[in-house]
């Protein structure tokens, strides 16, 4: 599926604002994707590819935050290349992530937000945007 394109279709679908079951299809689909090297590059090469997954957090439903988490947790964890951690600060992504802390939902995916949050915090720490988000989860971790 990778490739034959499905990824950069997927989120191309997902730039036009889709239903709420079809985002929640999308990004199960591009989560299964971005599970290989191949997914996760090509998810990388779309440059509206962070933002509209970060986007679709906490506004859809819990199933897409679910998905959505995942998918930016793989891209840290096997694809996280300085230009993408800092797209993701640009794109509001990190900053997502910190609200989802806050918000009420399961607590696993907070767990994974603080894990995603955690393993790269040595870089987002100097963004202004996020500087009190990160300051008060340093602050749970020591705890």
């Amino acid at each position: 599926m990778v490739e034959s394109g499905a990824v950069f279709e997927l989120i191309e679908l997902e730039l036009g604002s889709p239903e709420r079951r079809t985002t929640e299809l999308n990004l199960g689909v591009l989560f299964h994707l971005c599970c290989c090297a191949e997914g996760r590059a090509q998810f990388l090469s779309h440059g509206g590819s962070i933002a509209v997954v970060a986007k679709r957090i906490l506004r859809v439903s819990p199933a897409v935050d679910d998905r959505a988490v995942l998918i930016l947790s793989q891209i840290c964890k096997f694809s996280g290349t300085s230009m993408a951690i800092q797209e993701m600060v640009d794109v509001k992504a990190v900053t997502k992530l910190c609200m989802l802390l806050q918000a009420d939902c399961a607590p696993y995916l907070k767990d994974k937000a603080r894990e995603i949050l955690r393993s790269h915090s040595d870089k987002w720490k100097n963004s202004p945007c996020i500087f009190s988000s990160l300051s008060s989860l340093e602050y749970q971790v020591s705890s």
